[in-house]
């Protein structure tokens, strides 16, 4: 006979009665043909109780409808518009010090300005008037682009569907998110946003 250790006396002596007990009291509630006594149990039993599972989708999901969304509405404004430089393409760009990417949506205008604005050196480049004159520039274009912009989708039945399509997909997702759009939503989409309504 093997010994059994101290500190595996309890649970084997537990385990032991629950399975002697399974024995002796199941065989006790069946009747000669095998099938359990129903009737007096099921008047006098308890309430069980119920657990439901509410399966939600992840939030990644309602990140990629928006998208898809987004999508949809600039390359159909993009087919619809002539000025290229008012056609806006939607990228996965680094954030500033970070090696994280997100997507950002830019018109086509920032990266014509920028380039437009050619400084001699690096420190030129860094310099307030520098960074002041590009947003200046990009500013009073964005203006323009906005009108533009409005213009465009008013006139257009379809693309007013797929705007307002995209309005209910991007709020639908930050519902979802349970955070403020206007804090983390691009500032060039939340001006579209803005005029276009």
């Amino acid at each position: 006979m093997t010994k059994i250790k101290t500190k595996h006396l309890v649970p084997t002596l537990i385990s032991t009665l629950f399975t002697l007990c399974t024995f002796i009291v199941f065989p006790a509630s069946a009747d000669l043909n095998g099938s359990e006594i129903q009737p007096e149990d099921a008047v006098n039993a308890p309430d069980i109780e119920r657990i439901q599972v509410i399966g939600q989708r992840p939030r990644l999901y309602f990140r990629r409808t928006m998208e898809k969304a987004e999508d949809n509405f600039y390359d159909m404004y993009n087919q619809l518009t002539t000025d290229n430089d008012f056609k806006v393409q939607c990228n996965k760009e680094f954030r500033s010090f970070s090696h994280i990417k997100h997507r950002v949506c830019k018109p086509n205008y920032t990266k014509t300005i920028r380039d437009d604005m050619f400084a001699e050196t690096f420190a030129d480049m860094m310099s307030s008037s520098y960074y002041q004159e590009v947003k200046f520039r990009i500013n009073r274009t964005q203006k323009k682009h906005l009108k533009s912009m409005k213009k465009t989708v008013n006139s257009n039945p379809q693309l007013q569907n797929y705007y307002f399509h995209f309005i209910a997909k991007d709020k639908n997702f930050w519902t979802q998110k349970c955070l403020n759009p206007t804090t983390t939503i691009s500032s060039f989409n939340q001006q579209v946003k803005s005029s276009v309504t």
